[in-house]
């Protein structure tokens, strides 16, 4: 995730100029490739350039990822992992380095990362991806189904474990309500799930990396220009709507984008689980 708070306009505008080029025109041609030739397999990672789950080091921010989950889950043997936007990989490949004998799928609306999943990661091993052509203005211009209308492709009660590290950070209230509701749907009723957000509230420290100034909806904005580059929401939200869907916040972790020092993750980490009926 790249700082924006105090970059100057002309800065910005550069960078938005770029990720529209990248996504809109490169990443086709990319698929493309990859789907044809193995120029860009990689070894035991995708070349630096195709990396755009975060910065830096993308095998140890994976095997950080997964030392992270075992904080709060046991991955233990045949525990079924839905990675909503599972990017190019970065936790699956991860898991495996790590040797856990899960069953695992994911699925991302950009379409070389899942082609390059399914390149390196095997069936036979309990690893499946899926490319979702979901619409977003951030990471998928060209996208031809509305986020808020796309089923997740998995029956009800499929998974014990749902994983969405920086997927919320990029989806406005409406794609969010749609994201939550069919997580809830394919989440076991014993299920947990792991999201990632940005934790808004009336006291954002200076030193934060965002301000949130800007409102639509229910979501805290960082750019009007380009409102889907980085979203957050008050935690009164994930509470109210964990509860229209039968669930509730088991546990927060505070995520160091506030600047403070310290915190073992980046981005605010919220735990769900079903409430049980009575």
């Amino acid at each position: 995730m790249h700082f924006t708070r105090g970059k100057p306009a002309m800065v910005r505008a550069a960078a938005l100029a770029f990720r529209r080029l990248k996504y809109a025109v490169v990443a086709p041609v990319v698929s493309g490739v990859m789907a044809r030739t193995s120029w860009l397999d990689g070894t035991d990672a995708p070349p630096k350039a195709l990396n755009y789950a975060a910065d830096g080091d993308f095998i140890s921010q994976g095997d950080e990822l997964v030392v992270a989950l075992r904080r709060d889950f046991t991955l233990g043997e045949g525990v079924r992992i839905l990675d909503i936007g599972c990017g190019i990989g970065r936790i699956a490949t991860a898991l495996r380095r790590a040797g856990s004998d899960v069953r695992y799928s994911g699925f991302d609306i950009v379409k070389y990362g899942i082609l390059w999943c399914q390149k390196k990661l095997s069936e036979r091993d309990g690893y499946h991806f899926t490319h979702a052509d979901i619409f977003n203005p951030f990471y998928n211009p060209r996208g031809r189904i509305d986020p808020c209308a796309y089923v997740f492709p998995y029956p009800d009660k499929s998974f014990d474990l749902l994983i969405a590290v920086s997927v919320y950070t990029h989806l406005l209230e409406a794609e969010t309500r749609a994201y939550f509701a069919q997580s809830m749907r394919v989440m076991d009723s014993t299920g947990k799930a792991y999201f990632t957000t940005f934790l808004v509230d009336d006291d954002i420290p200076p030193q934060a990396h965002f301000a949130f100034q800007h409102r639509i909806g229910a979501a805290f904005i960082e750019r009007m220009e380009e409102p889907e580059m980085a979203v957050g929401y008050s935690l009164a939200f994930w509470e109210a709507l964990a509860a229209q869907h039968g669930a509730r916040i088991s546990k927060v972790n505070p995520g160091s984008w506030r600047g403070q020092q310290g915190l073992k993750d980046y981005q605010d980490c919220l735990i769900f689980e079903k409430v049980e009926q009575t």
